[in-house]
Order: C-alpha cells, then structure tokens, then sequence
C-alpha cells in the first residue's frame, strides 16, 4: 500500500522528519476545514469562540509570521493585510468562503517554497528574526512552534468539524491532496 503524499518519512533526516510532520498537520486540518459553506465555517460551540473559518484564518497569518516575517525576514502580507482589517486573527472576514480558503491555501503555499529552501544541512540552525532578551530563536524552534499550533488547532478542527455534519478520524483519506500541496 502506498503512503500518502503528505506522510511523515518512516526514516529520513531531521528535516525531511519535521517538514513531513508539519506537512501531515496540515493536510489533516485543511481535510477537516474542506469543503464547507461560510456558515459551517462560522459556526462555534456554546463553550467557545473558535470557528472552522477563524482557525483558517489565523492559521494562513501564523504561517505568514513564521516562514515569511521570521525566517524568510519578508514583508508578511498576509499577516498585515489581515492587521489593517483590525480585526482579531480569529474572528473570520467576509462572506465567500472561497476567499478564506484561498487565504489559507496561499499562506501554506507560499511557506513551503520557503521550506524548500532549508532542507539543507544546517540550515535549521541559522538564526530566525524572532529575538528573546538578545537571543535569536533558530529556525529550527519556529517550525517546532508551528507544529506544535497546527497539532493544537487540529483538534479544535476535530471538534468542531464532528459537530457541524460528524466527519471525524484521525487523518484525511489517503488519497487526499490540499489544494497547495504539488500536483505530480
């Protein structure tokens, strides 16, 4: 049986293994958020404030942070654009869930082509623009961090994605491809 595309490596370098990770994380969260209309993607559970549609929205403006801004040291468009709406990360723009879909799409898109670029070795290591008390963060900890957001907001996508119409499992079918993942 194949793997899926998106599957982490059973054996492969560090970077092959954290990218892979990321990878999984976000084909499994883009799977749960796929294919609603803007009402499922706004709809929230009594306990909470969280959507389908925010967690897509704040996702694309972490991965512009993370690759873009923190790594790549680019203007994060995204991240602004959605700063300039002044409205919290969270709380989904608009009414075509087209556009937040694509919002997100783009952001990933964008942050892989940067993720091609450190596959390298070493490159890991190299410092971020992202600064503590003098200390710069690695790359290495900023792609740690956004696994460990997606791993998070995954399962905030598994709730809520149950309630709105009961899709639930661990992973997507294995013949699932995000939209920004590469077509062969």
């Amino acid at each position: 049986m194949n793997e899926p595309l998106w599957e982490p490596p059973l054996a492969g370098t560090e970077q092959q293994h954290l990218f892979g990770m990321l990878d999984r994380l976000r084909a499994t969260f883009r799977y749960k958020a796929d294919g609603l209309g803007i009402e499922q993607l706004d709809f929230r559970l009594e306990s909470s404030e969280l959507s389908l549609g925010g967690l897509l929205q704040h996702l694309a403006a972490v991965e512009d942070e993370k690759f873009t801004w923190l790594i790549a040291r680019r203007k994060p468009e995204t991240l602004l654009a959605l700063s300039a709406e002044g409205v919290d990360q969270f709380q989904l723009i608009g009414t075509d869930p087209a556009a937040a879909y694509r919002r997100y799409d783009q952001a990933v898109a964008a942050s892989r082509r940067i993720q091609e670029g450190l596959l390298q070795p070493g490159a890991l290591d190299q410092p971020s623009a992202l600064e503590f008390d003098g200390s710069q963060a690695s790359v290495r900890r900023l792609v740690c961090d956004l696994i460990e957001e997606y791993g998070r907001h995954a399962g905030h996508a598994d709730l809520l994605r149950e309630a709105i119409d009961g899709r639930v499992g661990e992973d997507p079918p294995q013949d699932y491809l995000p939209p920004w993942y590469p077509r062969t």
